[in-house]
């Protein structure tokens, strides 16, 4: 379904960690959210970015996030750090499960960089519940490594890894420590990601991925009708054009961010239709359910789609 969008109110930013801005942001309906889950931030029209949630889970009213600065990035973490204020109104969806934390035995927790924030709350919780996990955070110096304190206070079930001042450190070592019925959850750098991957092999894997899915777009597809809603109007969806530049030149309130079927920002619901699903979030059993479209790369199998994006006016 549509994740509902929230007006909300810049309560803190704070830098940490060197080039880290911790952000948190305030509305009377904000609902609590879950380890894993992320929100979409609306920084300005057109510019929304996914954040994971840092703060504790379970408490509604407040989401904090963390943004790390990109330099050579597309814009988000700039607009975070140089001109998101205390006072500022901003525009939130969510909370997304798209790192959902399942049940296990135990859990190999595995944060690299920034990727701290989803893993960090993943590891407060299991340990809030007295389950058995192993939480590694790799960073390149400690200095540029946020929230080691709320680490540190994991004890011996947390390791952490400065690799200015460890050079001898291999992941193989960390991964025989934990049993084989482990589950495996990660978050960080793609080097990092696939040599996990090949270690505990994909079924025991957990990732939180943003990359990009190849070809999605160079095979778009016929073309198509949208409706938006059961008794609205109608638009032709051209071969080729992106169904969710259909939805913005009609006026629909849509937010979007990747434009590869990744990142989940655009997700709509469909009220009919069979749509042909092209992103790499939902699950074949999601994508059989046929409840939702991500605009961004979903075509139609069926001659038309409604979408639940009533127009004004």
């Amino acid at each position: 379904m549509t994740p509902r969008r929230y007006d909300a109110v810049v309560t803190a930013h704070e830098k940490i960690a060197g080039d880290v801005a911790l952000v948190s942001v305030a509305a009377p309906d904000l609902p609590a959210w879950q380890p894993g889950d992320h929100a979409d931030l609306e920084l300005s029209p057109g510019l929304v970015r996914q954040y994971s949630f840092c703060g504790t889970p379970g408490v509604p009213g407040v989401w904090t996030f963390a943004v790390r600065l990109r330099p050579g990035g597309t814009g988000g973490s700039q607009h975070v750090h140089t001109r998101l204020a205390v006072g500022d109104q901003v525009r939130v969806a969510g909370p997304k499960a798209m790192f959902p934390l399942a049940d296990a035995p135990s859990y190999l927790l595995v944060a690299g960089g920034i990727g701290v924030t989803p893993i960090l709350t993943m590891a407060e919780h299991l340990a809030s519940r007295g389950k058995t996990f192993l939480l590694l955070y790799v960073g390149s110096t400690s200095a540029r490594m946020p929230f080691l304190e709320r680490v540190a206070a994991l004890g011996e079930s947390a390791l952490v890894v400065d690799r200015s001042q460890t050079p001898g450190f291999t992941l193989p070592a960390i991964v025989e420590r934990v049993p084989d019925t482990a589950l495996v959850y990660a978050c960080g750098p793609a080097r990092m990601l696939d040599e996990l991957r090949g270690l505990v092999g994909a079924e025991r894997l957990r990732t939180e991925s943003f990359a990009s899915s190849p070809g999605v777009l160079s095979d778009a597809g016929g073309s198509f009708e949208v409706q938006f809603g059961i008794d609205g109007p109608v638009r032709q969806v051209p071969a080729g054009t992106p169904m969710l530049d259909v939805l913005l030149d009609a006026g629909a309130d849509v937010m979007w961010s990747c434009r590869e079927g990744t990142c989940g920002t655009c997700e709509t619901t469909l009220l009919k239709g069979e749509a042909d699903h092209r992103d790499d979030i939902l699950t074949p059993d999601e994508k059989a359910a046929q409840n939702c479209v991500f605009p961004c790369v979903s075509r139609a199998l069926s001659e038309r789609l409604v979408v639940d994006l009533p127009l004004e006016g």
